[in-house]
């Protein structure tokens, strides 16, 4: 078997930071402003107008809510729609006014699955992945658009103020007669009054009892979410029907930047997911989009006899496979967004000097001229541990019960390999997903192939095996091809240093990208590269207002009230921010040198 057949390893560990796609357009693209309001510029990063607003815009078979009892919910705190004609943005979600294809005027990333009537709302990756920062020039406020970028939003808050919202539509009788009249307009009578009620309250509890069971009480604040702890809760706890699996989700991350994102080898913060071919590409994002609210429902199909495994059929879930692969061919062409030196200026000379110390003290880990031995293109993505906090690897290596799943042979475990009565979460999550792709190959293995999981293999194939060809017709072959390529989960290398192990990116863009380390504990550039124990203790976080001469945002202002972030310099509860110190031993002319080369790397 040649490498490349060998090649891509298994997925252990998808997320909302999974890839999701990105598009931008040209450096003078303006968004029509609301009046009032600053205009929004975008940068040049490779997209059209039209491949932004398919990535903000494009449902994934995401069903959080269906969208009329979205619509028809009052907020608590003032006496407006839940949705509110600010689209989102005390949660510090992005408005998106100039598209034709959001006729209900959502927030970037938020969309309908179906029709306004009788759908639902659903989230993509672009709500996640997509920033803004602002500046001031001449008395004027200026907005900027960087599309891959990790977003600055409350996502907590949100989900804990709508499971709010919607019980005390129900436990409030005025509350619930004026949410009645709003959903079922001319249809208000007390049968389907009654019935409303029954079918809104089973939904409020499931929704609420699911985030009871994995929203942590010292909030994620803005700019993080604890993915693999959501996404694991909802797939082997919520949809495989176990609620002991349940467990806080208290080890939260940044969102990562997606540019550039597809030509890894490895991805996820700890690196334990493989990468750089569609196939292991749509895994992932299946991953993701099981994790915000799709549909995912695996049944037996008939009894288990060992020592044969048990007959799962994965196919009943919502995620859409050709929005997912589409998105993802976007994600390809994305760019890093320049430093926008007309702007915020750039010293050429300064950048040159700090070029030779990038070498010296970064490129060991941050560089993309290695390439992978196992995926033709990509790059070699190394995963290390360099004292960070440890929390989201250790909380992304707890058992589960599999369930129903028992017995089921996992692709990345030697041959042979089962799922026990107590198997790790990521394994139960692998098992999942591969089997959703293959039997969503064969649900349309009679549709001429033009499902997302045929498109990623013909890609794939003629990236990897250009002089061999598959036939598409024979389902065994396509069942092979996705266990190849999903097969093994990355291992990372053994550590020199002990400790968590995370992944050491290109950095390319990384200006854009602020606050630094996995777990967004630093809040600049600039403290990155100072010593641990001067990094700040306490900051705040999620303004958009941009801090170009340290390079992150400014940290002493935040429009949300859990915008203050406390440290842990003992790196025991998720927010360490010790660790990563390269480059803090060097003189500060030196520092602010290395600073002003990646600003435009």
């Amino acid at each position: 078997m040649s490498r490349f057949a060998r090649n891509v390893t298994w997925l252990a560990a998808l997320v909302i930071s999974t890839l999701g796609c990105a598009v931008v357009a040209g450096p003078a693209e303006q968004a029509a402003p609301l009046v009032g309001s600053p205009v929004v510029t975008y940068v040049d990063q490779g997209w059209s107008a039209a491949d932004r607003d398919a990535f903000y815009t494009t449902s994934q078979g995401s069903l959080m809510i269906p969208y009329a009892w979205f619509k028809a919910l009052r907020r608590l705190d003032v006496d407006e729609p839940f949705a509110g004609s600010d689209q989102l943005q005390r949660y510090g979600y992005l408005r998106n006014d100039n598209s034709k294809n959001n006729p209900e005027g959502l927030p970037v990333g938020f969309v309908i699955t179906g029709n306004a009537a009788s759908g639902h709302l659903g989230m993509t990756c672009a709500a996640c992945h997509t920033a803004q920062l602002e500046y001031q020039k001449d008395g004027i406020t200026h907005v900027m658009r960087l599309d891959g970028a990790p977003a600055n939003a409350d996502f907590q808050q949100f989900l804990a103020d709508l499971t709010a919202a919607a019980r005390a539509t129900l436990m409030q009788p005025d509350r619930f007669n004026a949410f009645a009249k709003a959903v079922l307009r001319g249809g208000y009578t007390a049968p389907e009054v009654a019935q409303l009620r029954i079918d809104f309250g089973a939904w409020a509890k499931q929704f609420g009892d699911f985030m009871d069971a994995s929203l942590p009480a010292s909030p994620w604040g803005p700019g993080r979410v604890d993915a693999f702890g959501m996404i694991i809760n909802r797939v082997a706890g919520r949809d495989l029907g176990i609620p002991s699996n349940f467990k806080i989700a208290n080890a939260p991350v940044s969102y990562p930047f997606l540019w550039n994102a597809s030509r890894q080898n490895r991805t996820q913060w700890n690196g334990s997911f493989p990468n750089g071919l569609y196939i292991q590409a749509l895994a992932r994002n299946t991953g993701q989009v099981l994790g915000v609210f799709a549909n995912f429902k695996p049944e037996r199909i008939g009894p288990y006899i060992p020592p044969m495994p048990p007959t799962i059929w994965y196919a009943n879930n919502s995620a859409d496979f050709v929005a997912l692969q589409s998105l993802e061919e976007k994600v390809v062409k994305l760019r890093p967004p320049p430093w926008p030196k007309a702007i915020f200026g750039f010293d050429e000379t300064l950048a040159r000097q700090g070029e030779s110390l990038f070498q010296a003290h970064c490129k060991a880990c941050h560089t993309s001229e290695q390439s992978s031995a196992d995926v033709i293109g990509a790059w070699s993505t190394p995963v290390k541990a360099v004292g960070t906090d440890p929390k989201m690897e250790v909380n992304a290596e707890r058992m589960v019960d599999p369930g129903i799943l028992k017995g089921s042979l996992v692709p990345m475990l030697p041959i042979g390999g089962r799922l026990e009565d107590q198997s790790k979460a990521l394994d139960v999550l692998a098992v999942s997903i591969v089997g959703t792709l293959i039997n969503q190959a064969e649900l349309d293995n009679a549709e001429l192939q033009q499902n997302g999981v045929w498109r990623a293999i013909r890609e794939d194939m003629a990236k990897i095996r250009p002089d061999q060809k598959i036939d598409l017709k024979k389902i065994n072959q396509v069942h092979e091809f996705i266990t190849a390529n999903l097969k093994l989960l990355f291992q990372p290398q053994s550590p020199a240093v002990p400790g968590a192990a995370y992944e050491a990116r290109a950095l390319y863009g990384i200006w854009a990208t602020a606050p630094y380390l996995h777990n967004g504990s630093v809040p600049n550039l600039w403290e990155l590269l100072t010593p641990a124990k001067r990094r700040k203790a306490t900051f705040m976080v999620g303004s958009r207002a941009f801090d170009p001469t340290n390079v992150g945002y400014v940290t002493d202002q935040s429009p949300f009230k859990n915008g203050i972030f406390v440290t842990d310099p003992d790196n025991t509860n998720g927010n360490g921010n010790g660790g990563h110190e390269f480059g803090t031993d060097l003189s500060e002319a030196e520092r602010w040198a290395i600073i002003e080369y990646l600003k435009g790397l």
